[in-house]
């Protein structure tokens, strides 16, 4: 006889008003619960639309309940920080899988930013439907006022229409500072020409995407700090650099070009180094050394990529040393740094072997079902409690990989 199916309904608040304005703290599990909850915030925040998400989470928990076993809950994150959102939220799915083990889910969402959550229940198991709330506002409402509010909060929008003009105004108040008007013109259509660029390859959103990386990375209480600072200073000096070598009056225009190319191409290979460095540190910190290998390939990919392409541009220069056949030596050189390098990374892979930072990943059968989270190991095992048997199993080495902060039996 087939397993009769267990449905979870999930509303997530990502940037936990819910605790911010009520003092209510994820997880909320259970219909009375959730109901409580979100009144609680309905009457913080009338406007606020994680309520009305709560609520809708009910409303889909009563038809579901009506078809299968089902189960609702309420998590939540701590603000803006996305990575620590997601641990948190990622540890809350966890107690509540405890409380009721579900094999599939159900998200209610207010909007795009809380379905980003959805890799982390699918890492757990199948999404079987996903519902958005939309509220319907007073045609008052929808006047120009929340219409720009709204635009705004666009990243994109913001982007073209605050950051620019505000660079424009930030650049045009220095040089009047120091008394240098007359190149206002001139910085003006250098970065709206750059910026035109950038935005019309696509390479604009993937440098923003490179920043809010860099800066969501930075924390005081993290031993990778040093590296993250290193990042941006190494990424400034060699604009710095690169102008200083577009300008240098003494070189002819071909040399000058590629002088600041070169300059420009060391110190991005610095700079991706340095952040790729910082975000190892990390791994190991927040005991998720399984993606310690990715960040040290990344690192190698980048420094083979900056030795081809410098030995490409001096040969293109005309450089008085630079020839082919001086060329193919470097590249062969690259080529066998990044063999050496992948040889080395393997030292580096633990998705098969067994140490401390196993403790805790949930593990999984062949079928994708959550079966409990690892809570002991030794030299040649691991072992975790089931969650349906109650029962302590054991794992040797072998019969399980490690996946994405994930065990997955084989």
């Amino acid at each position: 006889m087939k397993e009769k199916e267990s449905l979870l309904v999930v509303s997530v608040d990502r940037d936990n008003d819910l605790g911010k304005k009520t003092g209510v703290q994820g997880p909320v599990i259970g219909r009375k619960a959730c109901i409580g909850a979100a009144v609680k915030l309905a009457i913080a925040d009338p406007s606020e639309s994680d309520a009305n998400s709560m609520f809708g989470a009910v409303k889909k928990y009563d038809e579901v309940s009506k078809e299968t076993n089902a189960e609702v809950a309420f998590l939540t994150g701590v603000g803006k920080s996305y990575f620590e959102s997601d641990r948190k939220i990622s540890q809350q799915l966890d107690a509540v899988l405890e409380h009721f083990p579900a094999t599939g889910f159900v998200l209610v969402t207010d909007g795009a930013e809380d379905d980003e959550v959805m890799p982390l229940l699918q890492a757990r198991g199948p999404v079987v439907s996903k519902e958005t709330i939309v509220v319907s506002q007073a045609s008052e409402v929808e006047g120009l006022y929340f219409t720009l509010k709204n635009a705004l909060n666009d990243p994109d929008i913001a982007r073209t229409f605050i950051l620019v003009p505000g660079l424009v105004i930030f650049i045009w108040g220095v040089l009047s500072t120091i008394g240098m008007e007359k190149l206002f013109f001139q910085s003006m259509l250098l970065i709206i020409g750059t910026y035109m660029v950038l935005k019309g390859t696509g390479l604009e959103a993937r440098i923003a995407g490179a920043v809010e990386s860099v800066t969501s990375s930075i924390s005081l209480q993290r031993v990778s700090l040093p590296f993250y600072i290193m990042t941006i200073v190494f990424f400034l000096i060699g604009i710095f650099a690169a102008y200083q070598e577009g300008n240098n009056s003494a070189m002819s225009v071909v040399s000058r070009v590629s002088e600041a190319i070169g300059q420009m191409l060391l110190f991005l290979m610095l700079t991706a180094i340095s952040f790729a460095v910082g975000k190892g540190i990390d791994t190991v910190q927040l005991k998720k050394a399984y993606y310690l290998r990715r960040y040290f390939l990344s690192g190698a990919a980048v420094f083979v990529l900056w030795l081809i392409l410098d030995s490409a541009r001096q040969v293109l220069a005309a450089a008085p040393y630079a020839g082919l056949e001086w060329f193919a030596v470097r590249a062969l050189a690259a080529i066998a740094t990044g063999y050496a390098a992948y040889r080395f990374s393997h030292v580096l892979d633990l998705r098969k072997k067994i140490t401390k930072i196993l403790i805790g990943l949930p593990v999984y059968g062949k079928d994708g079902k959550w079966l409990g989270v690892v809570e002991t190991i030794s030299k040649q095992e691991i072992e975790y409690r089931d969650k349906q048997t109650a029962k302590t199993e054991k794992l040797p080495k072998g019969k399980f990989l490690l996946s994405e902060g994930k065990i997955v039996l084989v």
